[in-house]
Parts: structure tokens; C-alpha cells; sequence
């Protein structure tokens, strides 16, 4: 069995070499590749683990420059990240953390064209017993994210709050 096009061979397997090894340098030049990871414009939200026996449901108003975006969050139990160590200190080892639930409920509110800067958060929580309760009005500022770090595109604003008896704060960073 012959080749029909061994020239076609011959310069395409130099051209591949070149342009794996460009890459490569490129990337190990020093500049940091960034990925295709991005992040949602929105809201996350943490119920307080001495609010959670309180709480079925909750709904977030956002609002900037007289728009305003109603989101139901889902809630899901709130974990911690416990460091379990590496096994060795090489680049080649392995490392591992487990989750463990903390008592508080999170979840996480899409907002298209959430912008940077001020914002108007308030929420409606949903009781237990089917009754609806609204925070008042918080005046906060959203942050811009960079899954990437900050030389990467995919930067996004977000706002973290936490809910409880008093009302809607912004979450610590």
C-alpha cells in the first residue's frame, strides 16, 4: 500500500512541528494562558445558619439606574472547604479537601446587564408556614470578578449578600 501524496507528508509534519513548538514557547515565554472560563453576572446569597429554620424560599430585587431584575434563588445547603494536606511538598504530588455542611443555605441569581457600582438589593423570603416577608433596602456596590485573573476577558460584576434576622447585608470577602 504506497502513499498517493507523500509530498504532502513531508511539509506537513515540519509545519505541525513548528507550530507545537511556537505555542509552547509562547506559553512557557512567561505570559500566562488564559482559559475559556468565564463567570454569570448576578447575586449569590447565604441564609445565615440561625435564619435557616425560618427560610422555605427567597427572591432577590436587584435594581440600578431605574431597572430592576426579580430572581428566585434556589437554595442548597451552604458547605465549607476542609484542607485535607498533600502528600509531599513535589509539584508532582497530590493534594485533596472535602466538603463539609456548614448549617446555612447558599444559591446564586443570574442578572443580565448587572453593571459595576451601585446597586439596590432587597428580598422576599418565604416563610415556613407559606407567608412572605420583604427586607428592607440595601444600597451596596457590585465588584467585578476575574475567573481568569485580571489580563484574561471573562470579567464580570457580582454581588455577594448574606440574609438574616435583620435583613439583607453584604456578604464579607
Amino acid at each position: 500500500m504506497g502513499l498517493k501524496h507523500p509530498a504532502m507528508l513531508t511539509t506537513a509534519v515540519p509545519v505541525l512541528l513548528a507550530a507545537v513548538t511556537a505555542c509552547g514557547a509562547s506559553l512557557g515565554s512567561g505570559g500566562r494562558a488564559c482559559t475559556e472560563i468565564g463567570a454569570a453576572p448576578g447575586v449569590s446569597l447565604t441564609v445565615a445558619r440561625e435564619f435557616v429554620p425560618e427560610v422555605k424560599a427567597a427572591t432577590l430585587e436587584i435594581c440600578w439606574q431605574g431597572t430592576c431584575r426579580r430572581s428566585a434563588v434556589d437554595l442548597y445547603p451552604g458547605q465549607d472547604t476542609v484542607d485535607l494536606g498533600c502528600d509531599t511538598a513535589a509539584p508532582e504530588g497530590s493534594c485533596s479537601a472535602t466538603s463539609t455542611p456548614n448549617g446555612t443555605l447558599t444559591g446564586f441569581a443570574a442578572v443580565p446587564q448587572l453593571p459595576e457600582g451601585q446597586v439596590r438589593a432587597a428580598a422576599t423570603i418565604t416563610r415556613l408556614d407559606g407567608t412572605e416577608t420583604e427586607t428592607g433596602a440595601l444600597e451596596t456596590a457590585t465588584r467585578m470578578v476575574y475567573p481568569n485573573g485580571e489580563q484574561c476577558p471573562g470579567a464580570v460584576p457580582q454581588l455577594g449578600l448574606t440574609l438574616d434576622h435583620a435583613g439583607l447585608h453584604p456578604s464579607r470577602r
